[in-house]
């Protein structure tokens, strides 16, 4: 079964964290950057398939420079859609390098911290009745290739995590663990294939033989979405009257690429959407 209209997952960490590594390790491709190498605002593919049925996953790339800022952005009632089409979040964040001595007092607050943001903007979105799949992944520093391990015990982490709805996993480890459960980035594939990706609106517009244009529009707003995070981000000394300019300019590109795409197949129409999109995003 191939799923239309999927669900979509956002991968998040702060600036530095390298999750265009990750997101190119599991999908194949590497997402796009801009001019400063930031993958802040990008679009990308994560193709599926299982036994069950085969999907291409719109990935959302962001960075949290802010936790408070960030949080109090999608938190805003607009952004509410753009949450609510997400069936899951990949949270990354750097494991100490071989240069450093223990994880340093802050590492276990900060990943609480920001794992309770991300928990308070589902929760303002979705309420308490929201399903899908919650990562918490240790990465190593950005430009190496082996890192020092997680000095506390894993179990802490799995128990941090646990709190607020996430599964710690590490990165680097490979193989099984004493369960036979898969570790490392298997376990994140593993994840997020057995993770329910079919979206409500696909569903209803199944049981109407017929395809829900209210799914369409919420697509092209949560890509919307990603542009404006980008575009706010590039520049900020940009006064707000320029960027409410900038923005109805987007719009306006937004609306030109949905019409061009109209005549096409759903599947077509949607890659059609995604690639015009990003080529938005690289003129920002």
């Amino acid at each position: 079964m191939k799923i239309q209209q999927p669900r979509r997952l956002l991968v998040v960490g702060k600036p530095g964290c390298d999750i265009a590594r990750l997101v190119a390790t599991l999908t194949g491709t590497d997402p796009f950057k801009d001019s400063s190498g930031s993958v802040a605002g990008s679009i990308h593919a994560w193709h599926l398939k299982t036994a069950y049925y085969s999907v291409d996953i719109p990935v959302w790339l962001d960075e949290l420079a802010n936790v408070k800022e960030w949080q109090d952005e999608f938190s805003k009632p607009e952004a509410k859609e753009v949450v609510g089409a997400l069936g899951g979040w990949i949270y990354c964040f750097n494991k100490p390098d071989s240069t450093m001595v223990g994880e340093g007092p802050d590492l276990m607050g900060e990943v609480q911290s920001t794992m309770k943001a991300i928990e308070a903007v589902i929760n303002k979105a979705c309420g308490y009745s929201w399903e899908g799949v919650k990562l918490a992944v240790a990465l190593g520093p950005s430009g190496t290739t082996k890192s020092a391990p997680l000095l506390s015990p894993t179990e802490e982490w799995d128990d941090l995590c646990m709190e607020h709805g996430f599964e710690f996993i590490d990165a680097d480890a490979a193989g099984k663990n004493e369960y036979g459960e898969a570790l490392g980035l298997d376990r994140i594939r593993e994840s997020v294939e057995t993770n329910d990706w079919e979206s409500m609106a696909a569903l209803g517009a199944d049981e109407e033989e017929g395809i829900d244009l209210g799914d369409e529009e919420a697509q092209m707003n949560a890509e919307l979405w990603g542009l404006k995070a980008s575009l706010l981000g590039a520049d900020d000394d940009v006064d707000q009257g320029q960027d409410v300019d900038n923005l109805e300019a987007l719009m306006q590109q937004a609306m030109a690429i949905r019409e061009a795409g109209a005549g096409l197949p759903l599947e077509e129409r949607q890659k059609f959407a995604t690639r015009e999109i990003g080529k938005v995003v690289r003129d920002i």
